[in-house]
């Protein structure tokens, strides 16, 4: 990706346009909520390097007799289209939320990273168990190689987490699978999940003649439409470039095309109405608008095919569709690093964690595909924009009129170019 460079008007204005309080987050603070602080990182190769992480498979498939979770790093290259194969290492990612930090950081969990012993927010703890727990279903009795961003990136390095970034999109098209981590669930998932291995033939005769109990049903919508994960803004590249998936959620997983046909199905009996044995509807609680009309992961299923056949919407339709569907990020600045990878026009903006939460909306609103939107739409706004990210819509204001004299200084001085030029033709 090639730097969007600011011009001296743009520079100038987001020193003005930034309070005091907009900037970054100190060092101290991400010590705070990252809990990595205790593991020496070694600089990565270079910007197509990644690190993964390293399990030895566990000796017991209980989590119970797991002591403590245990990996190595080890550096591979990103993707596989590297000249030397030995430096790739095929893996699976991990996608998942992570979760609120401890308030006290003596409660957080600890894991050892090639045996120092580091801090982890619970979210991750219980994915990583739930994987280890799965281990020899999901990859044998090998030892096996896992991307996390919150392990494999250095958190407290700015500038590596920027370049990291610009690899998600590689990371996640390339890892062999997507493990998708939607949290420890409750005992309503856990029956619907049970109800997601069942054969699809015998789980489409199993809700047409209206067998789902409350639990099941209660916990279909829960996995589809209510799991918190579906929110994020990162799903929409980490799930949507997935070559493939399962589904985790506390200790049992699906995969891709289960939980893709059960989805199917449930949505057509949603319509229907289940049947009893007799085919007459089955009058029972079904929680049909949700399935119908609020499973995100439809829109995420039909995203990824779009993806695969075009380039992709530019990154003024992408903000569009983030508060359209209410997406939510911790950092306001992941409202546009988390899209860039599959935008159009992304590659006009380098992510970078240096700056200010103003500064990353400024470059968003300076696009070209932005720029032009002011020009031929005279009621277009970047406030929902703004609102999304916590800027001010005064200040929005303020950029937005600063962006529009700009163009229009721009238009004149093409016009006065093609004036010169003709009089120079005669």
């Amino acid at each position: 990706m090639s730097p969007k460079i600011l011009s001296d008007s743009e520079s100038h204005m987001n020193q003005s346009l930034s309070s005091p309080g907009d900037t970054p987050s100190s060092s101290t603070d991400r010590k705070v909520s990252v809990f990595t602080e205790n593991y020496p990182y070694e600089p990565l190769p270079s910007d197509r390097h990644i690190r993964l992480l390293r399990f030895e498979p566990p000796v017991s498939s209980s989590t119970q007799n797991i002591p403590l979770i245990s990996a190595t790093l080890q550096v591979s290259w990103a993707g596989p289209g590297c000249r030397d194969p030995s430096s790739y290492q095929p893996y699976k990612a991990l996608s998942y939320e992570w979760g609120s930090p401890p308030s006290n950081p003596s409660d957080a969990r600890t894991m050892l990273l090639d045996n120092h012993p580091i801090h982890i927010r619970q979210n991750l703890h219980d994915a990583l168990h739930s994987i280890l727990h799965n281990h020899e279903k999901l990859y044998g009795t090998s030892p096996f190689y896992l991307w996390v961003d919150a392990l494999c990136i250095n958190q407290l390095d700015d500038r590596e987490k920027g370049r990291q970034v610009q690899l998600m999109k590689t990371i996640y098209e390339a890892a062999e699978m997507v493990i998708v981590w939607l949290g420890k669930g409750t005992a309503c998932t856990d029956e619907a999940m049970a109800l997601l291995k069942m054969k699809e033939g015998d789980l489409h005769k199993y809700v047409r003649e209206g067998n789902l109990s409350w639990k099941e049903r209660q916990g279909l919508t829960d996995l589809y439409c209510d799991a918190t994960y579906w929110r994020r803004v990162w799903i929409l590249q980490e799930f949507a470039l997935a070559r493939d998936y399962v589904i985790l959620c506390n200790r049992a997983f699906v995969t891709k095309e289960c939980f893709e046909s059960g989805l199917s199905i449930a949505k057509w009996w949603s319509i229907r109405g289940p049947r009893d044995k007799s085919g007459t509807e089955a009058h029972t609680n079904w929680p049909a608008q949700d399935l119908v009309y609020r499973a995100p992961v439809e829109r995420m299923i039909a995203l990824g095919g779009l993806l695969a056949r075009t380039p992709g919407p530019t990154l003024d339709n992408w903000l569009d569709i983030v508060c359209i569907h209410g997406f939510k990020a911790t950092d306001p600045r992941d409202y546009v690093f988390a899209i860039l990878g599959i935008s159009r026009d992304g590659d006009e903006i380098v992510p970078d964690y240096e700056l200010s939460t103003t500064e990353v909306y400024c470059m968003a609103i300076s696009t070209r595909e932005a720029r032009s939107r002011i020009s031929y739409d005279e009621n277009f706004s970047y406030r929902d924009w703004a609102d999304l990210m916590g800027i001010s819509r005064d200040r929005a204001r303020k950029l937005q009129q600063k962006l529009e004299e700009e163009e229009e200084d721009m238009s004149s001085l093409e016009d006065q170019d093609m004036w010169d030029s003709d009089l120079e033709f005669i």
